[in-house]
């Protein structure tokens, strides 16, 4: 049985890593090579975990790969880590080239707890991460320097961009810097509401829950 209480105390605890991940981040935006963009979908009680990875700059797809795993966490806002990450962390081990950079679809430090998906799954891997959502989870808003910053646990968390008529919430995942971060999510911004290599492994979890629906059809 899924322990709600330890889950957020673990979430609190583990905050204070990602924090002190930030004082020596290990991105450099300029020197990134890979990217692996990851998401999520579900069907018939199991998680489809995918990951995209991607040459940066061009952003030419290299690799896909996906796991399904069964759902034992039922659905709990602000946990939903621990009913994602564990397909998108096998399907990440599964690539052959190492990621540079994960790009998460969801939050990092603008968590109520400072620990959303994109922190859990950086940190569980020791990759550098950037949590990057269509809508506001936490923190408050200052604009500074014409700017919408997003300000959280007392550190400027993230920032709110807009692209294609609407606005896309970046936040600080995992060793790297707000920065760095916002600097590599406007090199991947296209045609799409999201960065390239999210809205990749969303279309790929997509066709893949199409697929295994079809076979149970």
């Amino acid at each position: 049985m899924f322990d709600y209480s330890r889950a957020v105390r673990l979430q609190r605890e583990l905050f204070k890593q990602v924090a002190a991940s930030l004082s020596s981040p290990l991105v450099d935006a300029s020197r990134v090579e890979y990217i692996a963009g990851v998401d999520a979908s579900y069907t018939g009680g199991y998680s489809i975990g995918v990951a995209v990875l991607v040459e940066a700059g061009s952003l030419r797809v290299l690799e896909k790969t996906h796991a399904l795993v069964k759902v034992h966490v039922p659905y709990i806002p602000g946990l939903l880590a621990f009913r994602e990450a564990p397909g998108i962390i096998e399907a990440l081990l599964k690539l052959r080239l190492k990621p540079s950079l994960l790009m998460v679809d969801g939050h990092g430090l603008t968590h109520p707890r400072g620990f959303g998906i994109a922190s859990h799954i950086g940190l569980v891997l020791g990759v550098p991460s950037i949590g990057v959502a269509k809508s506001r989870l936490y923190g408050e808003v200052r604009v500074e320097g014409g700017v919408r910053y997003i300000y959280a646990h007392g550190l400027r968390a993230g920032a709110i961009l807009e692209h294609r008529g609407g606005e896309v919430y970046v936040s600080v995942g995992y060793a790297i810097t707000l920065d760095e971060a916002l600097k590599i999510v406007m090199a991947t911004l296209r045609e799409h509401k999201l960065p390239e290599p999210i809205h990749l492994a969303d279309a790929y979890s997509k066709e893949l829950k199409r697929a295994l629906k079809d076979k149970d059809d």
